[in-house]
């Protein structure tokens, strides 16, 4: 191609010159993740999940053209000779016994995010590079970890607990530190000017440039990067697509390659293909499990607990089957989640069997713990109120347990009223309160823990009767309200006394012919 033939410079030091305007990194020190091979990776609990007995080789297959085309395989299957882009009939050809999985880009992603949500333990500044990448600039990290050598180290044990296995590289520029990762090459460089000498030799795959572009390369027999740097950079410019040169500038650390900041998801989700399907509801505990484990462990990463969580049971021939567990007060440990799961699956009954299960979590809240907590004697007494609740409600429904608030109102059947959705907690949140007489307003008199749904009429007439005469014992609290909305009352309240001890909250009306009614019982 005239115009564009590599000059004879070293491969060592390729002269190209520095562009104007450029930008220096020598502040920052970038740290790549790549992941070879998060295809397989990311279905690695599918392939657990239906291998009977041994591991199977396993390939994972995608759909290309109208035809079943392997995407990638594990070491077994790639010793029987197959590759990928090999057509799913040849490999089946050479090896019968394959297991074929097929690939889900949503689990490829959701692996990606769990990568980059663990790299925030290491660094505030992370940045996804799809679909096999994650970036981080931990130049601010390296004395709280110790330098480059053990914050590498731990951060490869930490990959390698998520069942991953990575190539990590480090260099002044998130781009070089790609491309070498991506090469295999895992090493550490903290000086920008070892960089050109360094990514000379690496083939230009690792660019990921079009195809046609790097074909067009092979042709000018340009194989590597240090033979594209030896270009002119007037003739590359003109022949082929600018943020070629673009990248290597930034490569370099001539230009300025700014990331898009890694958000992790404000909620957990997750989803669970079974095979062969559930029928049994006992069992769907145990493949809820690890979907349990990565919520608590997504929790545990954030600091944050849920109020809520939502699993749903897919059928085949049905519709979907959903169970809603609400907690009393925010929670983030996995055996207190399995416990309350148990209670619902011991209930319900499956309209056919289950073939993928499905877990969304609530909004993420702070969790706490009570000042108040740290002086109690027994933490047993404060610990299981909410457990205990919460498994009421499973068992009897959330409408037959529930939660309470005070409401600023003179009526007593007026003065509180259910809690919806969350709003159970303040039962428990509050229940030093609650557990004295409930009292509106300062001042108040005392009021009584049990109230009637409906005031009883009492006999006696002008004195009235329960079990008896009654012996009052306070003088009345005289109770008028209500005008503005049809609901008026005028009371005379009175603390009665029975002759069994019984005390009793009971009022006369106040008009003509005024009636006796019960209205509470003291505790």
């Amino acid at each position: 191609m005239p115009g564009l033939s590599p000059s004879p410079a070293p491969a060592s030091e390729p002269p190209m010159p520095r562009p104007a305007g450029s930008h220096a990194t020598r502040a920052e020190l970038w740290l790549a993740i790549h992941l070879p091979c998060y295809i397989l990776e990311s279905l690695h609990r599918a392939a657990e999940s239906t291998a009977d007995g041994g591991a199977p080789p396993v390939a994972v297959v995608d759909l290309e053209r109208g035809a079943r085309v392997i995407r990638a395989c594990d070491a077994t299957a790639a010793a029987a000779g197959i590759v990928a882009g090999m057509s799913l009939n040849s490999a089946l050809a050479l090896l019968p016994g394959l297991q074929v999985l097929a690939r889900d880009a949503r689990r490829e992603r959701a692996l990606l995010e769990t990568v980059a949500t663990s790299a925030l333990d290491f660094t505030p500044r992370v940045s996804l590079d799809l679909p096999d990448g994650v970036l981080l600039e931990v130049r601010g990290s390296l004395r709280l970890f110790g330098g480059v050598r053990r914050l590498r180290a731990r951060l490869q044990e930490r990959l390698q607990s998520l069942g991953v296995e990575p190539c990590i590289a480090l260099t002044p520029t998130p781009l070089a530190s790609l491309w070498l990762a991506r090469a295999g090459e895992q090493l550490a460089l903290r000086r920008p000017d070892v960089l050109p000498g360094r990514l000379a030799r690496l083939p230009l795959g690792c660019t990921r440039w079009s195809v046609r572009s790097l074909q067009s390369f092979a042709t000018m027999g340009v194989r590597t990067v240090g033979d594209c740097l030896r270009l002119p950079r007037d003739g590359l410019a003109r022949r082929f697509e600018p943020r070629m040169l673009l990248d290597l500038d930034r490569a370099l650390g001539r230009a300025a390659d700014p990331r898009a900041a890694f958000v992790p998801p404000a909620r957990f989700a997750a989803r669970r293909d079974l095979e062969p399907e559930i029928a049994d509801a006992g069992r769907l505990g145990r493949a809820l499990a690890p979907l349990l484990d990565e919520l608590c462990g997504f929790l545990a990463r954030r600091g944050r607990g849920i109020e809520a969580l939502e699993i749903g049971l897919l059928h085949r021939d049905a519709p979907t089957t959903r169970l809603r567990l609400r907690f009393a007060e925010p929670v983030m440990q996995a055996g207190r989640i399995a416990n309350l799961l148990q209670e619902r699956l011991a209930r319900i009954e499956l309209p056919c069997p289950v073939r993928q299960l499905r877990l969304r979590s609530g909004p993420l809240v702070e969790v706490r713990e009570s000042a108040a907590d740290l002086f109690v004697q027994d933490r047993r007494d404060s610990a299981g109120v909410p457990q205990l609740v919460e498994r009421l409600q499973a068992r009897l429904g959330m409408d037959a347990v529930h939660g309470v608030s005070l409401v600023p109102e003179h009526r007593p059947e007026s003065a509180w009223q259910k809690k919806n959705e969350n709003g159970d907690a303040a039962l428990f949140h509050d229940r030093k309160r609650a557990a004295s007489p409930w009292l509106p307003f300062p001042d108040c008199p005392p009021r009584p823990l049990w109230l009637l749904a409906e005031p009883q009429l009492l006999e006696g007439g002008e004195a009235p009767c329960y079990q008896g005469p009654l012996e009052m014992e306070e003088d009345p609290e005289r109770i008028e309200s209500g005008w503005w909305d049809g609901r008026d009352v005028r009371r005379d309240y009175y603390v009665a006394c029975t002759r069994g001890g019984m005390r009793l909250w009971i009022f006369r009306e106040r008009r003509a012919g005024g009636r006796w009614f019960l209205h509470g019982v003291f505790g």
